[in-house]
C-alpha cells in the first residue's frame, strides 16, 4: 500500500458487492481528500484519505464503484453567502464580478443552505470543473461551507450564540451564529496558530464577539495538545469540540469520538 494512501478503518461488514446499497462522501482538501463509505442508515463502513492529484489504484477501484448516492465536498477560497430572498440567478456577472473572477474561465456554482435560508455562492474554472466531471462523474458537488454550516444547524440548537472554528491544514472555517442567524462565515487562511489568532480577534472585534463567554465549538485538524488548542484556551476555557457522534455509527469507538475531525466530509449527510 502507498504511504500516501492512508485507510483509516473498514467494517466487518463492508463489501464490495453490497455498493449499490451504500453512500458514497468524499472531501476534496486543498492537499489531501478523504472518502468515507456509509450504510443507508450511516454506520461508517470505511475511511480513508489520499495525497490529492496523485493516482491511487484502490481509490479509484473504490470510486468506480455502484453506489445509492454520492456527494463531493469541494473546497475552494471564491465563494460566498446570499441571502436567498437577495439571491437572483441572472446576476451571475455582479456575483463573478465579487469574486474576482473571469466569466470567460470561471462556472459558478450554488447550495441552498435552508437552515440559514441562504445561498452558497462559489466559482470554479472551467479546467477544474471538467477535471472534477472526470474524477468524479455523476457526482452531486457541495461546497465544503455547506456540509459546514448544515451541519452546524443540525447539532447547535442548545447554542443560542456560537462561534464556529473549523481548521483545515492550511484554512480555518469561521462560523458566528446569533439566534438562529447565521453572522458570519468565512474561510481564513491560517498556516501557524498566530495566523489563527489574527483572524479570530479580527472576527471579535469586529462583531463585538466576548471570546471569553461565548460558546465557542472546535472541529478539522485539532486536538488537545496542540498549538492552535492551547491558544483557543487562553480565551476561552469551556472550549467544547463540536460532537458529531449521533450523526453517524461507528464500531470503532475512538473514530466516532473523533467525528469532529471530519466536518466537511461527515456534513455532507446533513447538506
Amino acid at each position: 500500500m502507498s504511504e500516501l494512501l492512508q485507510i483509516e478503518f473498514i467494517d466487518d461488514n463492508f463489501t464490495v458487492e453490497k455498493s449499490e446499497e451504500y453512500q458514497l462522501l468524499v472531501r476534496q482538501g486543498e492537499h489531501r481528500s478523504q472518502m468515507a463509505i456509509l450504510s443507508k442508515k450511516n454506520r461508517l463502513l470505511l475511511s480513508l484519505s489520499w495525497q490529492r492529484d496523485l493516482k491511487e489504484e484502490r481509490v479509484d477501484q473504490l470510486l468506480q464503484l455502484t453506489y445509492e448516492s454520492k456527494i463531493l465536498s469541494l473546497e475552494t477560497n471564491h465563494k460566498l453567502l446570499v441571502p436567498n430572498e437577495l439571491h437572483n440567478p441572472s446576476q451571475e456577472i455582479y456575483y463573478l464580478n465579487a469574486l474576482s473572477l473571469e466569466k470567460e474561465n470561471h462556472l459558478l456554482l450554488s447550495d441552498y443552505i435552508k437552515s440559514f435560508d441562504a445561498q452558497c455562492i462559489y466559482g470554479v474554472s472551467k479546467e477544474d470543473r471538467n477535471q472534477l466531471l472526470s474524477d468524479f462523474p455523476d457526482f452531486t458537488i457541495k461546497s465544503s461551507s455547506t456540509a459546514i454550516l448544515c451541519a452546524l444547524a443540525s447539532f447547535t440548537s442548545m447554542h443560542k450564540k456560537y462561534l464556529s472554528i473549523n481548521i483545515e491544514d492550511d484554512s480555518t472555517d469561521f462560523s458566528y451564529v446569533l439566534n438562529e442567524k447565521l453572522i458570519y462565515h468565512h474561510t481564513q487562511p491560517s498556516q501557524h496558530t498566530d495566523e489563527l489568532n489574527y483572524f479570530l480577534l479580527a472576527i471579535a472585534q469586529e462583531y463585538e464577539i466576548d471570546l471569553s463567554s461565548i460558546s465557542i465549538l472546535v472541529s478539522g485538524q485539532i486536538e488537545l495538545d496542540d498549538p492552535n488548542y492551547q491558544r483557543l484556551k487562553k480565551y476561552n476555557k469551556q472550549l467544547s469540540f463540536l460532537d458529531l457522534s449521533s450523526l453517524i455509527d461507528c464500531s470503532n469507538f475512538n473514530l466516532l469520538k473523533k467525528a469532529y475531525q471530519k466536518l466537511s466530509l461527515f456534513g455532507l449527510l446533513c447538506a
